[in-house]
């Protein structure tokens, strides 16, 4: 085989493992995850997740959650999630899929909020996928919850943060 074309077929290979050793460093290798609880008065707990896969190519699935456990009471007025999703990078962009029931808010090109309030209940829990599209190197889900207990117990916002540092 002449040398020129050793060399040139050297190059190209060298060239696609660089690039795809750009692809799979770019992403996490697992799935990344999140929580975070509260204890409430009468013995409940407000537990608040976020997760999303932590390899893609084209699509990422996601979930996040608040969840009160504990029978004092069963159920809370409401309980809410709030979700925010995020493409992080150089000129990056961000599309999300949500649950029917949550409301979805793009904040910018390359974040979202998902909501969902849930009344008479002990979970509310939103899902879905992010397709970013750009330079982005790792997405991020930030899951935040609250709730109204009682009349009396108000929970405030706590967060989880699922993602790079």
């Amino acid at each position: 085989m002449n040398k020129g074309i050793r060399m040139r077929l050297m190059s190209g290979t060298a060239a696609v493992f660089a690039a795809a050793a750009l692809v799979l460093t770019a992403s996490p290798a697992n799935a990344t995850s999140a929580s975070t609880s509260v204890g409430i008065p009468g013995g409940n707990k407000i537990s608040v997740n976020a997760w999303h896969c932590g390899f893609y190519v084209s699509a990422c699935d996601w979930k996040a959650s608040t969840k009160m456990s504990g029978t004092n009471p069963r159920k809370a007025k409401w309980i809410q999630n709030r979700a925010e999703l995020q493409a992080h990078g150089v000129s990056v962009s961000l599309t999300i899929s949500k649950n029917p029931e949550a409301t979805l808010t793009m904040k910018s090109r390359s974040l979202g909020e998902v909501r969902w309030k849930n009344t008479n209940a002990n979970i509310s829990d939103t899902y879905g996928q992010m397709r970013p599209g750009g330079a982005t190197t790792y997405v991020s889900t930030k899951s935040c919850g609250s709730a109204k207990v009682t009349n009396s117990i108000n929970i405030s916002e706590k967060c989880a943060y699922a993602g790079a540092a």
